[in-house]
């Protein structure tokens, strides 16, 4: 017996431990003509505070996303189409529901970095739909913030950087805290499970010049809402909490889960004498959000 022990005892020196797991790369890699197809679903339960009034504000969306790499460059970050389409928007303000669907399609340009962040938006974007610093859903596409160095079930990183406003100036100064839960299928394809709770502070100035000819948001009048409004200043924090499953082979999203809360001021900024729109003063959004992208 105890000769039979020092024979494993020297097996396992010389070969490793039994099931050892080994680090790997989980940044994404795409590639030129691939196309991915998602269901996209978001949730906001806001209140909305003006003028001494808190309003409660609710908004259930849901659309068709398709996702073609058009090119990937020298450092690993993919310019990307994503089309959006048969989308269907519930809003309820204190207590009256009103319920839009359209079968167009919206095409989102954007570059989305080896981990995940995206770096840019162009054209018409169906991330608008959200209010700034809600990092997480831009473009619809939804990504845990992933390493740049092979990591294995059990690490974690960090990671801080700021994010510009494509529509107009100022930024999103975000902190990141991410860890690599495990390995799990989704159903034949082996995935691992990265987790990343994001804090976002912002302080943007929106130029609603941007969004002419686009949909706008729908917290946000369009810019013939009121004959005098040149923009706006948003200012807050959100905190989110996003899982993504990664395709360890391919190494792209399959999909991903993320819940926050937005705690946000909105100040209209009027040209001189020119009535608001609506509600003037400060302008108060606080609440939770919920957002998926799961496989078509």
């Amino acid at each position: 017996m105890r000769r039979l022990a020092v024979l494993a005892f020297f097996l396992v020196a010389g070969c490793g431990s039994f099931g050892a797991v080994q680090a790997h790369n989980l940044s994404l890699a795409y590639k030129a003509g691939e196309t991915y197809k998602y269901n996209f679903h978001a949730a906001f339960k806001y209140t909305v505070g003006a003028e001494g009034m808190s309003i409660p504000l609710d908004m259930d969306i849901t659309a068709k996303e398709t996702l073609t790499v058009k090119s990937v460059d020298s450092t690993g970050t993919a310019d990307v189409s994503v089309a959006v389409s048969d989308t269907s928007m519930k809003m309820t303000v204190n207590g009256t529901t009103n319920t839009t669907t359209t079968t167009t399609t919206t095409n989102v340009d954007m570059k989305v970095a080896s981990d995940g962040r995206i770096v840019s938006i162009n054209g018409s974007t169906f991330g608008n739909s959200s209010l700034p610093g809600m990092t997480g859903s831009e473009g619809g596409l939804v990504s845990a913030i992933l390493p740049d160095k092979p990591v294995k079930p059990g690490d974690t990183w960090s990671k801080s950087y700021d994010q510009a406003n494509p529509l107009g100036s100022g930024s999103s100064k975000v902190t990141t805290a991410n860890k690599y839960l495990r390995d799990e299928k989704v159903g034949s394809v082996d995935a691992a499970v990265v987790e990343s709770k994001i804090n976002t502070s912002f302080n943007l100035t929106i130029d609603l010049s941007s969004l002419a000819g686009s949909p706008g948001t729908p917290l946000i009048p369009p810019t013939g809402a009121a004959a005098g409004l040149q923009g706006m200043t948003m200012t807050g924090t959100s905190v989110s909490d996003v899982t993504s499953w990664i395709d360890a082979g391919a190494r792209r999203v399959i999909k991903s889960h993320s819940t926050g809360t937005l705690d946000a001021t909105m100040t209209l900024n009027m040209a001189a004498g020119a009535a608001s729109p609506g509600l003037t003063g400060p302008i108060t959004f606080k609440g939770t959000q919920t957002v998926d992208m799961t496989p078509a």
